[in-house]
């Protein structure tokens, strides 16, 4: 019984002699290689599929592979859906990406193969340092594995093996992909692409409880009359601007900032390890962008602004979540009904900034600025 490979090429040569082979065995060998062919790819299914990492799925085929034929090095580059670096794995020379052949030296010799109509690839070697090599392109554009071994630790892959192997992982990876897509359909907002109300509301309780993150702020962000945008251009106008800000409001955050849409044109943000003053000047520089930014809808021009609530915990005392939350609430509820287009301090001193509170007023004192 012999498996094979349909090469694109020349054949016969020795320059593409490679030493991975198909071999002609007899039948009582080709009856152990078989075998050990089917429980090979029977652990290995099983392996990758107990992960939807797809970090962890690539670690795993990777060990698999090297137990059934050692190799050299392992090269995993994955679509960009995947938002994952090249990945580089030489079994007992830890991770080196320096000398990665995705394309190989221009002395190498290649020899196109397709084992079948999903799996496409090349056998190559290098005559300089007689390394060898294989590489496949996985099917449906999830990206290309690149198996490396060298001159001394030539192995046989046959294409039964490649077949059902990379048949496999793509279909683990595709698995994966779909999962990761999923889950943040769950966590973020779908027109903005911010975390949604229920995320923020859970990290924001994780991110409190750490004390090394204090003091930590919240921004509670509310468009002024919004409802007029929809009202006089359309929904599809509206959905521009929230976009719009969603994007002013990431760039204007640093990487450790939590940024969401907290609900209608309601959006919040976490500033761990940040003072009020902080805050409060982050608010400032937000709220100016906001209100600078041009809107043009069927040739009219339009500017919004933004009312901002802030509060803050210092861990001086136990605040919980529902407090921090409407304590920002609150001084947003204040920045709306003094005239809109300000950002307000939710405090717990006795001071204010521009006044002190009335007769009859809370003895908390409002932060504020026009």
């Amino acid at each position: 019984m012999s498996h094979g490979i349909t090469e694109i090429g020349k054949n016969g040569s020795d320059a593409y002699n490679v030493g991975i082979t198909v071999k002609k065995l007899p039948d009582v060998a080709a009856l152990e290689q078989q075998l050990r062919e089917a429980n090979f790819i029977s652990r290995f299914m099983a392996a990758i599929s107990s992960s939807l990492d797809p970090h962890d799925i690539c670690a795993i085929a990777s060990r698999h592979l090297y137990d059934f034929a050692p190799f050299n090095r392992i090269v995993f580059c994955l679509s960009s859906e995947f938002n994952l670096p090249s990945l580089v794995i030489a079994p007992g020379k830890g991770e080196d990406g320096r000398d990665v052949l995705v394309t190989g030296p221009a002395t190498a010799r290649c020899k196109g193969f397709k084992i079948d109509e999903m799996l496409q690839g090349s056998l190559y070697v290098d005559p300089e340092t007689g390394g060898t090599g294989i590489r496949l392109v996985l099917p449906e554009d999830l990206g290309r594995v690149q198996i490396v071994f060298s001159a001394i630790d030539r192995q046989c892959y046959t294409s039964s093996v490649l077949s059902e192997v990379m048949a496999h992982f793509a279909r683990t990876l595709k698995n994966a992909l779909t999962h990761v897509k999923v889950k943040e359909m769950a966590m973020k907002d779908s027109l903005t692409g911010l975390f949604n109300r229920r995320v923020f509301d859970e990290l924001l309780a994780v991110e409190v409880r750490r004390k090394e993150l204090l003091p930590i702020s919240l921004l509670l962000i509310d468009l002024d009359d919004f409802k007029r945008v929809n009202d006089t251009y359309g929904h599809p106008a509206g959905d521009e601007v929230l976009a719009t800000v969603g994007r002013i409001l990431r760039e204007g955050t640093r990487g450790s900032d939590l940024v969401a849409r907290y609900g209608g044109e309601e959006f919040a943000i976490m500033l761990p390890a940040t003072t009020a003053a902080t805050a409060f000047e982050i608010a400032q520089r937000l709220r100016s962008r906001l209100a600078s930014t041009l809107f043009v809808f069927n040739g009219q021009h339009l500017k919004l602004t933004a009312s901002i609530g802030i509060s803050y915990t210092s861990g001086a005392k136990t605040d919980s979540i529902p407090q921090i939350v409407s304590r920002a609430d609150q001084a947003l509820y204040r920045a709306k009904k003094s005239g809109k287009n300000m950002s307000y301090i939710y405090t717990c001193k006795s001071v204010a900034l521009n006044k002190k509170p009335e007769v009859g007023e809370s003895a908390f004192a409002w932060l504020r600025t026009a």
